[in-house]
């Protein structure tokens, strides 16, 4: 009886939205996209932080501390016999997927990657695993925004604005930063810079951004504070910093794929994943 219920209210919801001019309706579903990932944002810290809490309750720094060796291993193992065994699918990136969803995919997601992309994520970090939020955020709240599009039957336009406009609200709530998660959907996303795409992407990124920070607060995750102005004399140091900031990305990207061509030599998932979850450990311990 509840399913039927929730399938009449489902029918009647999207009938009024269709009823919408299309303008309107997109700028509808941003809002709604932004609230989504606020709520999967919140969703995320809090779990990351109830994690945290758990492993380090009586926690005595200085007897022990080579409890961090192992936290990021069994993270990781956990992670991938998650995947592996109960999800059944293979461990994957983040952003990568969202935009090989949308070249190849005609911006489809899996339905599962609304769950199983959070679920993971939160399993990892939690445990002290090297990773970010910020890309399992993006990756389930895109899959919210496909799911919604494939069920409303809208084109290939319309989904990858959605699919943007998720990634710019994930980017804000996570970061407190609505201008810079837009400039990422554009560049990163490659969706047009024009009234119709900009207005969706501001209203989906403020409207995660409220919701974010009426749970969370206006605390932000990277702090700082501006202490002397900008002046003009001084620009050859910003653009030293550009040039600096360029070249140690492109020296990650290096190493970072270096390190993955030598843990895809040891075979099998759980050997990598204890391999790699041990050296990240010693690191931390060091």
């Amino acid at each position: 009886m509840a399913e039927t219920r929730g399938r009449t209210i489902w029918k009647w919801l999207r009938e009024k939205l269709l009823s919408l001019p299309q303008k309107h309706f997109i700028l509808v579903l941003a809002v709604i996209i932004g609230f989504l990932s606020g709520i999967v944002a919140v969703v995320l810290k809090n779990l990351v932080y109830f994690t945290q809490f758990l492993l380090t309750l009586g926690f005595v720094k200085d007897y022990f501390n080579i409890l961090y060796v192992a936290y990021p291993m069994i993270g990781i193992v956990l992670t991938v016999f998650i995947m592996k065994r109960v999800l059944k699918k293979e461990p994957g990136h983040g952003i990568p997927s969202v935009l090989y969803a949308i070249s190849r995919r005609k911006s489809t997601l899996k339905r599962h990657t609304m769950f199983s992309a959070l679920l993971t994520s939160f399993v990892t970090v939690g445990f002290g695993g090297s990773a970010g939020l910020e890309a399992p955020t993006v990756q389930t709240t895109a899959a919210m925004g496909s799911t919604i599009a494939a069920q409303l039957k809208l084109n290939y336009k319309a989904r990858t604005l959605l699919i943007g406009c998720a990634a710019a609200a994930s980017l804000a709530a996570i970061f407190k930063a609505p201008v810079a998660a837009i400039i990422f959907a554009v560049e990163v996303i490659m969706i047009d810079l024009t009234t119709a795409s900009l207005v969706p992407l501001l209203l989906a990124s403020i409207s995660a951004l409220l919701t974010s920070s009426f749970f969370l607060g206006e605390d932000v995750l990277l702090h700082y504070s501006l202490r002397d102005p900008y002046q003009f004399e001084d620009t050859h140091f910003y653009i030293l910093l550009g040039i600096l900031t360029g070249i140690f990305s492109v020296y990650f990207n290096k190493i970072y794929q270096f390190i993955n061509r030598i843990l895809k030599k040891i075979k099998g998932y759980y050997r990598r994943a204890i391999f790699g979850g041990l050296l990240l450990g010693i690191i931390i311990f060091v």
